[in-house]
């Protein structure tokens, strides 16, 4: 591939068009369904695997990896127990900021807004359409806490993964809505004047503005 075809310290293919750079819309959601779309034809390898970080009151802040659920007309939902550190931070801070990071696409994503804990409904929806094989470990993990006898461990979510009929979700097991305040749409250039596209939410919609990389 030619060097006008990769971004000059990065690795993946430019090769992408972000015609809503200098047209921007007025709602960024279907521009951010869009390239989540691009991103699974392009066979990104993780396109869903969003870091998300947190912070606790006292502004100590923590990042992982997350698996996000759905883009919803509002921002987004992602899955966790709302006992580890990112449930405790939330119920502290109630914001979050994730990131989604194409490599082979030279592509990112940032989207940061106050999040909320969703119904036992609407976590339950979320947990029966994960793989049922998934189940007894999640069942079994207290996130975050010490390990102790792992093969114990193993040996029990063996034991539940023989239980006939689907297990129940534990109650610390959450969905969490994210309501977009801010998204920025980033995309590499080879002559390093990458193309960044943000969105602040405003009283009366969205503002987007293009910034300088």
């Amino acid at each position: 591939m030619s060097s006008a075809s990769r971004s000059e310290s990065l690795t993946g293919s430019l090769d992408f068009v972000f015609k809503e750079y200098d047209d921007a819309p007025a709602d960024p959601i279907p521009v951010l369904r869009d390239w989540l779309a691009y991103a699974q034809e392009r066979d990104v390898r993780e396109p869903r695997a969003m870091a998300l970080a947190t912070a606790n009151a006292a502004g100590r802040a923590s990042t992982r990896i997350v698996v996000l659920n759905r883009v919803t007309d509002d921002g987004f939902v992602f899955e966790t127990h709302a006992t580890s550190r990112k449930g405790r931070d939330i119920a502290e801070t109630g914001w979050v900021s994730g990131v989604l990071y194409w490599r082979e696409t030279s592509q990112q994503i940032t989207v940061s807004g106050p999040v909320r804990q969703l119904s036992d409904t609407e976590s339950d929806a979320l947990w029966h359409a994960r793989p049922p094989a998934a189940h007894p470990m999640t069942t079994l993990s207290r996130q975050s806490e010490p390990l102790g006898d792992a093969a114990a461990m193993l040996a029990e979510a063996g034991r539940l993964h023989d239980e006939p009929g689907p297990l129940p979700r534990p109650e610390r097991y959450r969905g969490y809505q994210v309501a977009a305040a801010r998204i920025e749409f980033w995309y590499a250039r080879h002559d390093r004047l990458h193309q960044r596209l943000s969105y602040e939410r405003t009283a009366d919609g969205w503002s987007a503005t293009r910034l300088q990389p």
